[in-house]
């Protein structure tokens, strides 16, 4: 992910969009949008920070995860039993890009619980999603924020949503492969290749969520957490308030725009809430310091329930 001025985001997406999402279908019509109804405000305090702190260090503890890794592989594995056994059923997307280090193959892995829409050319109420590979470097390097984090958060939800089929029926978790650059940063041509291929086949379905969350870099306690600033406004009221209740105090709005997997689901027109830790102030970003030690149980804790919270408000 990448902070850029505002005027100079809305350039790059504009080149994006024109070579990624051109000639593919628009947005569907509203009445073909689903709508939202918020999930009990229950489910935020069942969340263990504990929990997600075990999964990161399992994932940490398989090595890099670069795409088309055997790492890579041995995390979709471990994520498959794992949503297997909290009752939901995955996919693989998957599909080959051509990067500045050729032609390279990604893989998506889409979950939803069994209770809800089987059908994956229509969709759920509710995207959640992360990335989970990990920067391919010159060094060891595991990504345990930078990837590891929201993977961790996103397992714990889907085990918290298991214990009510209805609410859990509304979300569909999506983690992202390729997030990061093969070159140095993430430019309209290298980088977001699941988020942008994700997209594009999310516009081929019959129905559209209402919207979706993006989470990344969310384990270390010690840095502010940003959102999104062109989340719509009522995004915003719901998560600063959820954040509030869920002891997030650091959460503020970014002051400026921020590449990353949300843009590519906005840029196809769905509504999106992104929160991210403050990658700029963390001196081990893309180091080899990104390790177990910068990982917080309790900040895992505080995203995972400020998201639950958020689902709880935003509709009503």
């Amino acid at each position: 992910m990448k902070r850029f001025p505002l005027i100079l985001l809305l350039l790059i997406l504009a080149g994006a969009a024109t070579m990624y999402l051109c000639g593919k279908p628009k947005p569907p019509a509203e009445p073909t949008r689903l709508t939202y109804q918020a999930i009990p405000d229950k489910f935020a305090a069942e969340f263990s920070g504990e929990n997600a702190f075990k999964h990161v260090k399992a994932i940490v503890d398989l090595g890099p995860r670069p795409p088309a890794s055997e790492g890579y592989e041995k995390t979709l594995q471990y994520l498959e039993k794992d949503f297997a056994a909290n009752g939901w059923t995955t996919v693989r997307q998957k599909f080959t890009r051509s990067t500045p280090k050729g032609p390279i193959d990604f893989t998506n892995l889409l979950a939803r619980h069994k209770s809800g829409e089987a059908d994956w050319a229509k969709s759920t109420p509710v995207i959640i999603g992360g990335h989970l590979d990990s920067k391919k470097m010159d060094f060891e390097f595991v990504g345990a924020n930078d990837g590891g984090s929201s993977t961790g958060v996103i397992l714990e939800m889907a085990r918290v949503l298991s214990a009510d089929p209805a609410s859990a029926a509304k979300v569909e978790f999506v983690l992202f492969d390729g997030e990061e650059a093969l070159l140095h940063t993430i430019t309209p041509t290298d980088g977001l290749y699941g988020s942008k291929h994700y997209a594009r086949e999310m516009t081929k379905r019959h129905n559209w969520p209402a919207f979706g969350i993006v989470l990344d870099l969310v384990g270390d306690d010690d840095r502010e957490f940003l959102y999104n600033p062109e989340t719509p406004a009522s995004f915003a009221v719901a998560v600063e308030a959820a954040a509030r209740e869920s002891g997030m105090t650091k959460l503020r709005r970014s002051p400026s725009a921020i590449l990353d997997d949300h843009v590519p689901l906005q840029e196809a027109g769905l509504p999106c809430l992104h929160i991210i830790g403050d990658f700029m102030n963390m001196p081990y970003w893309h180091e080899p310091g990104d390790t177990m030690e910068v990982i917080d149980a309790d900040a895992l804790k505080k995203t995972g329930r400020t998201t639950l919270r958020f689902l709880a408000a935003v509709a009503q």
